[in-house]
């Protein structure tokens, strides 16, 4: 069976290290002992080299061992031909996961685990924004959040719930374009005056017409088929600045996923989230007049080049299904923006609904019996 991760250990007790989102260092949870990722500079050469030559041994096909989704090790859940074994380098355990999972954890040992056999040249990322959203900051949210939802069902409101948000590196496209366009418009302006006798209506009629260019970098698009796209996109803005050059100790401690969706497949969307940009622009220029009507517009791309970073950005998701609807959850890992949907409790709604009824009844009750 093959050894295909890499583990980082902590250089006083020897235990395995895990990324800490508040410190922004690799910690140790045993002995509290804090590494900048400098002390880990050598050990990443060395997994790059091993990577670049080939000195690595793969993850072997689970379907070739019998197993089936539902002996995933983890949280993957799909087709057993999808599903790799690998051995925990910790405690020996066979780990089976999906073959786009790049870190996961041994669920024997806790051991959290990169694949290096997934980084390889063509699935290295460029970039990357490590977590800085931690697991107390996420209760704190996932609390007020579920204040607003009154009626989510009983087990949505527990501590409990909390175990099954996941902290996930989600792979994107950092896309760079250039775009082109025009908007035609008409447009109206009155200006009203008076004297001591009359008041006067100046009526004035335009044709507008604006055109421009416009360069859009690092446009986000996400690279995986088992993220929804719709969520994604509302969980944004990220703070693109804080982008740092992909270094595996970011992972430690963390899920994360190869792109199974490349970047030619994803253009389109990020083409049409470019041409929304370049409207946006345009019809800003369309101020100073009293009525506005757009009456023509064209965007597209200009004729070069189209640049795709390959990027992973943090997010915690909470994937869950109620009375057979699936229902997600999901947490931006940098700046804390929550989206999503918790299913409503129909025993929770009817009780409310009966004692807002009980309430109006006994009040109307008593203003009758005062009128007559």
């Amino acid at each position: 069976m093959a050894k295909a991760n890499k583990t980082y250990k902590c250089l006083n007790c020897g235990g395995n290290l895990e990324w800490s989102p508040k410190l922004q260092k690799l910690r140790c949870p045993f002995c509290e002992s804090e590494f900048s990722l400098s002390d880990y500079e050598k050990t990443e050469q060395e997994v790059a080299q091993d990577i670049a030559h080939q000195q690595y041994q793969k993850g072997e096909e689970a379907s070739a061992y019998g197993y089936s989704a539902g002996d995933a090790t983890d949280d993957s859940n799909i087709d057993p031909e999808d599903l790799r074994i690998y051995r925990c380098s910790s405690c020996g355990a066979e780990v089976i996961t999906d073959k786009t999972t790049v870190a996961t954890t041994c669920a024997f040992c806790g051991n959290p685990v990169v694949l290096t056999e997934q980084l390889d040249t063509e699935f290295k990322p460029k970039w990357i924004i490590p977590f800085k959203v931690d697991r107390d900051q996420i209760r704190q949210i996932y609390s007020e959040y579920i204040k607003t939802r009154p009626f989510a069902p009983k087990g949505y409101q527990t501590e409990a719930v909390l175990e099954k948000i996941k902290a996930v590196y989600i792979p994107f496209w950092l896309y760079r374009m250039h775009m082109q366009g025009e908007v035609s418009a008409h447009a109206e302006r009155r200006i009203t005056t008076a004297d001591s006798r009359y008041v006067y209506t100046t009526h004035m009629v335009y044709r507008l017409d604006r055109a421009g260019t416009l360069e859009v970098r690092n446009l986000p698009v996400d690279a995986s088929s088992k993220a929804p796209n719709d969520a994604m996109d509302s969980i944004e803005p990220y703070d693109l600045n804080e982008l740092k050059p992909f270094r595996l100790p970011y992972m430690a401690g963390f899920l994360a996923e190869r792109y199974d969706e490349d970047e030619e497949f994803c253009r389109s969307r990020a083409v049409d989230r470019a041409n929304v940009s370049m409207e946006n622009e345009l019809q800003k220029t369309l101020t100073g007049y009293s009525t506005i009507q757009v009456t023509g517009q064209k965007v597209g791309e200009m004729q070069e080049p189209v640049q795709a970073d390959y990027t992973l950005l943090p997010v915690y998701l909470m994937m869950s299904k109620y009375k057979d609807k699936d229902y997600l959850f999901a947490i931006n890992g940098q700046t804390g923006k929550a989206v999503g949907d918790v299913p409503v409790s129909t025993g929770k709604a009817a009780l409310f609904c009966g004692a807002c009824f009980t309430v109006l009844f006994t009040i109307f009750s008593a203003i009758g019996m005062m009128l007559f």
